[in-house]
């Protein structure tokens, strides 16, 4: 059974829908690109602003959303306002290429309204990962939390596959700018469904000794209007454990989104495959495969939460070292890239079922935004930035680049030495 309780079953469903929209609506900008560079005659750089901006909020906002999570403890609102800035970003995004007297209504010039909306639905974006993660680790025991974000992150990847095939489908129907708008409009179902069925999991204490609340000495607590209800100490232990997960995922989302951004350019240029095969089959073989890719991550994060961030970070290293060994076996080297995609794309059970372990319930949904927010996210966004700037216009470069990063992102897994291992009775208990 995926769930033991109603409780349980709304909240793996409505996060994982929620997960579905999240990561497909953010493919929603970058795939009408072609059509805004030739119809509305964008530069490159102006829709590198765009594509950044949507990351760059998303970032930003995630740790006040985390913050906001732990002391308001209100996650269906958090989620379903998320819900609607993004929707509002993707219908914005729409309303910008329209024409005629629709477009009137918009007093702003197609560039800097896109930045906006990008802006508007990354700061949206901020709220599903931190959020989604915490309700199910919450709701959840920690013996099930791995496979429950796995099934939750399956959706995302799932989602992050169909929607450029989706818009592709509406802009057909509906033409340019309202095929984009009721793609966006689509992303308010989850958040009606979480506004009539709300949903959330009790704080519950986690299996590592730093997650048990510590109690406040009766000495410290007051009825002072400027001490009252004073919150536990997250703990040097928990700091250093968040630290360490933001550390390893920073590296591994510049390796990760640093790669993936120029490969499409390095599977053409310099591989001399085809658009549509190397663009069309093999990315998409790479993204689908993050669907299994997640669920067998989460159910093995169950077991082994520290080992399993750790091979998930190197295996991502050693299938593109691989890759770039075996470029003159098309058979080989397209096997080792979709297998880097396995590894990619699972990222998102990994690091938060470690969360869930190594930090104090009080501070669980600030510590997921940190390590997913800033790590995953931050090092995403600065990884094709980094790339491009160490390619220049020598396309020739990206295998050595490619290589460094993979060197890199492959030593710091290394730093799981620092993070404490489950007891072995613990272990026990959780393959009983």
């Amino acid at each position: 059974m995926l769930y033991d309780t109603p409780a349980q079953k709304r909240a793996l469903i409505l996060t994982s829908l929620t997960h579905f929209v999240n990561d497909g609506v953010s493919m929603v900008p970058l795939s009408i690109f072609p059509l805004l560079l030739t119809m509305f005659g964008l530069a490159a750089p102006e829709l590198g602003v765009v594509a950044a901006m949507w990351s760059i909020t998303s970032v930003i906002g995630s740790p006040i959303v985390g913050h906001l999570s732990d002391r308001l403890k209100r996650n269906s609102a958090l989620i379903v306002i998320g819900l609607v800035l993004m929707a509002a970003g993707v219908v914005g995004t729409g309303w910008a290429v329209a024409t005629g007297n629709v477009r009137s209504w918009l007093p702003l010039d197609l560039y800097p309204a896109l930045v906006l909306f990008a802006a508007i639905g990354g700061l949206g974006s901020s709220v599903c990962h931190p959020v989604g993660g915490t309700i199910l680790s919450q709701t959840y025991p920690s013996s099930r939390t791995g496979i429950a974000l796995g099934l939750n992150g399956a959706m995302g990847s799932l989602g992050r596959a169909l929607y450029p095939t989706g818009v592709v489908i509406l802009i057909t129907v509906l033409n340019l700018p309202y095929g984009v708008i009721a793609l966006g409009l689509l992303g308010l179902i989850p958040a009606a469904l979480i506004g009539l069925f709300p949903i959330g999991g009790a704080r519950r204490g986690l299996n590592n000794p730093a997650n048990k609340r510590t109690p406040v000495p009766e000495e410290k607590k007051t009825t002072g209007l400027g001490d009252s209800a004073k919150r536990p100490s997250m703990g040097r232990s928990a700091k250093i454990n968040v630290l360490v997960l933001t550390t390893m995922a920073v590296i591994r989302g510049t390796f990760g989104q640093g790669v993936v951004s120029f490969l499409s350019v390095f599977i053409v240029q310099v591989q001399q495959y085809s658009f549509d095969f190397g663009v069309g089959v093999i990315m998409m073989i790479a993204i689908v495969l993050g669907v299994p890719g997640q669920i067998i991550f989460g159910r093995f994060s169950d077991l082994h939460r520290v080992e399993s961030v750790a091979i998930n970070t190197l295996g991502q290293s050693l299938t593109i070292i691989l890759y770039l060994m075996t470029l003159s076996n098309p058979f080989v080297s397209v096997t080792c890239l979709a297998l880097f995609g396995f590894f990619t794309y699972s990222s998102y059970p990994v690091f938060l079922s470690a969360v869930a372990d190594l930090v104090p319930a009080d501070f669980l949904s600030l510590s997921n935004s940190i390590v997913w927010g800033i790590g995953v996210l931050g090092g995403n966004s600065i990884g094709p930035v980094i790339v491009g700037l160490l390619v220049g216009e020598n396309l020739s470069l990206l295998p050595s680049i490619f290589l460094t990063l993979a060197i890199v992102s492959g030593l710091s897994t290394s730093l799981v030495v620092f993070l404490p291992r489950r007891p072995k009775q613990s272990l026990a208990a959780l393959r009983s």
